[in-house]
């Protein structure tokens, strides 16, 4: 009997999902924040989480055959959903809400650290089921997402958050 077959395109769509998610928090921060220096940082990071949806989505076309075996039918989809667990927001419309609820930039670039975390968690689950010849695109979108927990801290300390 053979292994099933999991799509990785799926899991691309899921990281298009989280791309979205953190685009629409990202942006709502950014208009929600009276403060240049808070709105121009969340600005940085939307425009780069529009960037990742586009790399995934061409990702996605590349990768639209390309399956994974498995030992068991819903392997791979399962390891990918507990990568993301309890992520903050289940919609991005959910994801745009949280922004505006949240009052206080420090809670909010505590909640993008998390949500940076999460995606990082993910695309080291992610490189595992895509072509190796795509590991170093996948192995960018992670630094990328470090840069962004860096420049969410920096701007955390600045505004007298602490470390």
């Amino acid at each position: 009997m053979d292994s099933p077959l999991f799509q990785a395109a799926e899991v691309l769509d899921m990281a298009i999902e989280i791309e979205h998610k953190g685009l629409a928090f990202y942006r709502g921060c950014a208009a929600a924040r009276a403060s240049e220096k808070v709105a121009e940082v969340f600005e940085y990071v939307a425009e780069q989480e529009q960037q990742h949806i586009r790399l995934f989505s061409q990702m996605k076309q590349d990768l639209a055959r390309y399956t994974v075996p498995e030992s068991y039918a819903g392997e791979t989809l399962a390891y990918m959903r507990s990568l993301i667990g309890d992520t903050a927001f289940a919609t991005v419309d959910e994801a745009a809400c949280g922004a505006e609820e949240i009052s206080d930039g420090l809670a909010a670039i505590d909640m993008a650290v998390d949500m940076e975390r999460q995606s990082i968690a993910f695309y080291s689950g992610v490189r595992e089921v895509v072509r190796a010849s795509e590991h170093g695109v996948i192995d960018e979108v992670i630094a990328e997402e470090h840069q962004h927990i860096r420049r969410l801290l920096a701007l955390r300390h600045d505004l007298g958050g602490g470390d």
